[in-house]
């Protein structure tokens, strides 16, 4: 029986060295805030390379099947994410119910949200942000933002890869399309970010309310 041959999924061991740096950043930016000021940014690193990953194996799978199994795709992220998030946000509750009450304060709406993988939409629409501390003590939950930005990425991006594999025949017209939509969203975050300084809109930039970073 012949078989349909694909590339193969391979290794990049420089992401290994991204995500390290990636991970000593937000600490350092934990640690001493003062200090590394651009810490944080170690978080759309991990973005850039989720985002390369899951895009370089949905191409993969167009090259060897013809098709993208969304079924398989959404089965797989399931399991990979809603164990731990489950875990980390039944436990945390538990442990506000018993013995941090003061934090009980939209709670439920905060599990809920997380669950559906729209906590990020939930913070903008409360004005909470991830600089910011709350009225009733900081957000057990606050660095949750960036799983649901994770989600609605799995959600959106494969679609919208196979509809330009089935639309656009060459990958190099594809590379360009992706590059005017990024950089058509970062000039829109630009311009967010100069109407907040400018005090046109009220809500306060901030990394933790972008949908898409990649």
């Amino acid at each position: 029986m012949k078989q349909t041959r694909g590339r193969k999924r391979r290794y990049i061991h420089g992401f290994d060295g991204l995500r390290t740096i990636g991970v000593i950043g937000v600490i350092l930016y934990h640690l001493r805030p003062e200090l590394f000021r651009g810490g944080y940014l170690g978080v759309p690193i991990f973005m850039v390379v989720s985002g390369y990953l899951i895009t370089d194996g949905l191409l993969i799978e167009f090259d060897r099947n013809h098709r993208i199994d969304f079924k398989s795709f959404f089965i797989r992220r399931f399991k990979r994410l809603y164990p731990g998030l489950i875990t980390v946000l039944f436990g945390t509750a538990a442990y506000i119910t018993l013995f941090s009450q003061n934090l009980l304060h939209n709670l439920h709406m905060m599990v809920l949200t997380n669950l559906l993988y729209v906590y990020n939409w939930w913070q903008i629409l409360n004005g909470q942000s991830y600089f910011a501390r709350y009225a009733n003590g900081e957000s057990p939950f606050t660095h949750l933002w960036t799983l649901s930005i994770e989600g609605q990425y799995y959600l959106i991006w494969p679609f919208l890869v196979l509809a330009l594999l089935l639309l656009v025949k060459s990958r190099h017209q594809i590379a360009n399309i992706v590059l005017i939509l990024a950089a058509a969203s970062g000039a829109w975050m630009a311009i967010l970010y100069m109407m907040t300084i400018a005090h046109v809109q009220p809500a306060a930039f901030d990394p933790s309310r972008s949908l898409l970073r990649y």
